[in-house]
């Protein structure tokens, strides 16, 4: 029985590790300042490619990380490296730039799905008009679908963590993802009446 019992330690500890659930797309990532922080955000953002099927929320290949600046989609998609050592919030982050892409590709149908979403958010707070009231709106279609595919990602109570995190810690759209939450039913009835679904990103260069 002890002979047994070591060979079967011995198998454990010479088995090959696991490959990775999923091969990672070819995204064109540069540092720019580099440093410990960008190298960590880059490192954690492969491996996030590496266990999660990205692949149908890529639009564009091209990106930036760099320290001390706000994240933004264009022209080049740049992430910050302020959360480097918390994945699910920069793959949260990620999923938002990335969704930005797809809303040029939906304008059309994003005006007048904004013009409903309007309906049931009548009065948003100042702090979060962004450039223009439109805008605000796209913007919370976009936390929306950022929220959604988190949820179909890493599960709803990670979702929900991140999530919570964003409107009592990190202040990221405080107002707009609250009401993502409270009224998810309400926006995504609208969204699935315009047809503002995720579908795999074609033609990517």
């Amino acid at each position: 029985m002890l002979i047994c019992l070591f060979v079967l330690l011995m198998s454990g500890c010479t088995s090959q590790p696991q490959a990775p659930l999923v091969t990672a797309p070819m995204l064109r990532m540069t540092e720019v300042g580099p440093n410990k922080w960008t190298a960590l955000t880059r490192q954690n953002l492969e491996h996030l490619l590496q266990i999660y099927d990205l692949k149908p929320f890529l639009w564009t290949l091209d990106i930036q990380i760099q320290s001390h600046v706000t994240p933004h989609s264009h022209p080049v998609l740049t992430l910050s490296t302020r959360y480097a050592e918390q994945p699910n919030k920069l793959l949260a982050a990620f999923l938002h730039e990335q969704l930005h892409w797809w809303s040029i590709i939906k304008a059309k149908e994003l005006q007048t799905a904004t013009e409903e979403i309007k309906g049931i958010l009548p009065a948003l707070p100042k702090e979060e008009l962004g450039s223009d009231v439109n805008s605000a709106y796209v913007e919370t279609i976009i936390c929306f679908l950022e929220y959604k595919t988190m949820i179909q990602l890493v599960n709803k109570k990670e979702a929900n963590k991140v999530l919570k995190d964003f409107i009592n810690t990190d202040k990221v759209y405080p107002w707009i993802n609250t009401q993502v939450y409270l009224k998810f039913k309400a926006i995504e009835a609208i969204l699935k009446k315009h047809k503002l679904t995720l579908i795999p990103a074609r033609n990517i260069q």
